[in-house]
């Protein structure tokens, strides 16, 4: 099922928008049109046939079709008018997170970010599309938990005991220093990170920042209170205090109930999980990871 698209012009005379939304005009760049549901690379696999192995197409079609259309639907109702109808939902994340009058807008946003984050992670392709390809990849990955099937064990491990809704991020993370001295790392690092319900892994964000499950698993904990505030706008620079961890989420997966239960079960969350392992597209994450340690500024490049 094609997804009827929920843009609309700004001018009664200007058509419906019908190009393909890619993944960086949904979390980067700025359009002239409200906010729409995002295709995905594999699209028309995944609702013709579902994810293989993982998800079947009626159950894709609830998580993410379905889903994204109501989020989507509750932004545009949200910003209709407003300056905000016109900007990306990081932007809207990193300027209404600290505001609890904009509470519901930011839920609605951070939500539609995260589910496509989610959705777009995954692969048809499973059998040929595995970590072991990416060489840099595999050994920063291995450097930061010691093997790969160390942060397998660990993410799953941590999502698995999560004790309500949310999504599991792998981050590339780097101190922010006040000068160049600190940039000497061959290697970026990682880590792991629980966020609960809409909450977000963007730092900037600041008080909706939330650190990993208290309940004894383990992995990188967050530290909310440290991070300097961001601008009134996302467009401007945050001002970020030196030592404060940089970060770009390169993969998530999501633990709300509508992913996993109508195919696993009540009880199906642990298989759920495996199953998302073997169905992630590497490739897609490698592209999102920085190759060596980057200097300052060239984080989550083309998202603010």
């Amino acid at each position: 099922m094609v997804l009827q698209t929920l843009a609309r012009s700004r001018s009664v005379c200007a058509p419906l928008i019908a190009s393909r939304v890619s993944a960086r005009q949904f979390h980067a760049s700025i359009s002239r049109s409200l906010h729409e549901v995002p295709n995905l690379l594999y699209k028309d696999e995944f609702e013709k046939n579902g994810v293989a192995g993982f998800l079947r197409p009626e159950n894709y079609e609830i998580a993410y079709n379905q889903n994204m259309a109501y989020l989507v639907d509750r932004l545009n109702t949200a910003t209709a008018g407003t300056e905000y109808e016109t900007a990306t939902t990081k932007q809207i994340i990193l300027s209404m997170a600290r505001n609890p009058t904009y509470a519901a807008v930011f839920a609605a946003a951070s939500m539609a970010h995260n589910t496509h984050f989610f959705f777009d992670s995954l692969s048809p392709n499973v059998e040929k599309d595995q970590l072991e390809r990416y060489h840099h990849l595999t050994e920063a990955l291995t450097k930061s938990f010691g093997s790969t099937k160390v942060l397998r064990n660990t993410m799953l491990s941590m999502a698995n005991s999560m004790t309500g809704p949310g999504f599991t991020w792998l981050l590339q993370a780097k101190k922010h220093s006040s000068s160049a001295a600190g940039n000497t790392s061959s290697l970026p690092e990682y880590r792991l990170l629980n966020t609960y319900n809409a909450g977000t892994p963007y730092p900037e964000a600041m008080l909706r920042q939330q650190s990993v499950d208290q309940s004894g698993t383990t992995g990188y904990t967050g530290s909310a209170g440290s991070f300097g505030s961001s601008s009134s706008r996302a467009r401007d620079s945050p001002k970020i205090p030196p030592g404060t961890e940089l970060i770009t989420p390169i993969l998530c997966v999501s633990t709300w109930e509508h992913c996993y239960l109508p195919e696993y079960g009540v009880a199906g969350k642990k298989q759920y999980l495996k199953e998302w392992w073997k169905s992630i597209n590497w490739n897609a994450v490698d592209n999102r990871a920085e190759k060596r340690a980057p200097k300052l500024g060239q984080f989550d490049r083309g998202s603010k």
